[in-house]
């Protein structure tokens, strides 16, 4: 219930906005109801953060300039006057700095989690997606191809010749061959659902609606870029790769990698420097 609340806040922005509203209203209903001898400042917060959290600063900013009109208005027909006419003021005024307090705050705290999450989705080295993002792409695709009903294509990449360039020019060398690699991946496959390093040099890509004369057109056009990167010239390295072309997922990544990864050896063996495609 909880899950589907969240999904419906964060993904639907009518519904979002269309909530904060219905819960300042209730608020300040219940505010007015008990009357001005019960404090009730503190519940406006409750639409003030699925504002902060959910939405932008614009939509939080006129949650609390709602919530604030609201008290101002009950204020105005409870019939209760302070010594002071200034004091009406002064409280709204507290309320509407610990309202941006709070919404600050909560602001501060998506975004640190934005960030860890961000973190905790991204290889440290290449700025690719890690294994974690690629499983992850992995399910939401094989869900929302139950639908579709697209063929999807599961590549596994592995660099030929790596190993050398960290034994004879040292490991900065081979980070620099892994980043310049994995910049050429995310350049030649744009339109990729995902793409990802799954291991020291082995990558791997996610096609959606992709057929095999698609594949081999993306084979070929992947080969021209390595080439054009020198990075052959330059370090002496080459890639094989196998591509697994599924009418319908596995519902295991592991098993749909394996099939990628066991084409990808195939291709080793018959010589590397090669792609080897097949249907299943």
């Amino acid at each position: 219930m909880m899950n589907t609340l969240k999904n419906l806040l964060s993904s639907h922005v009518l519904f979002r906005r269309v909530v904060i509203i219905l819960i300042n209203v209730l608020m300040g209903w219940f505010d007015y109801l008990t009357g001005y001898e019960f404090a009730f400042s503190i519940f406006y917060l409750v639409p003030i953060a699925i504002a902060a959290w959910f939405d932008n600063f614009k939509v939080t900013s006129l949650a609390i300039f709602m919530a604030s009109i609201i008290w101002l208005c009950i204020y105005m027909t409870s019939g209760h006057y302070y010594s002071n006419p200034y004091v009406v003021y002064w409280n709204i005024g507290v309320r509407i700095i610990f309202f941006y307090i709070v919404a600050y705050l909560l602001y501060k705290i998506r975004a640190a989690m934005n960030e860890l999450t961000l973190m905790a989705m991204k290889d440290s080295l290449t700025a690719l997606n890690n294994t974690r993002a690629f499983n992850l792409a992995y399910q939401e695709i094989q869900k929302n191809n139950l639908k579709k009903q697209q063929q999807i294509a599961i590549s596994i990449i592995d660099l030929d010749g790596f190993k050398a360039v960290n034994d004879t020019l040292g490991h900065s060398k081979g980070d620099e061959v892994l980043i310049r690699f994995a910049e050429l991946l995310k350049n030649a496959v744009q339109n990729s659902a995902c793409v990802a390093r799954i291991g020291g040099d082995e990558f791997a890509i996610i096609l959606e609606n992709i057929d095999f004369i698609s594949a081999e057109e993306f084979e070929k056009k992947l080969r021209i870029k390595f080439l054009e990167s020198g990075l052959n010239d330059e370090f002496g390295i080459d890639y094989s790769m196998g591509m697994s072309i599924f009418n319908e997922l596995p519902e295991s990544v592991d098993k749909a990698t394996h099939c990628a990864d066991k084409l990808m050896y195939q291709s080793k063996l018959r010589g590397k420097s090669r792609t080897i495609i097949q249907s299943y």
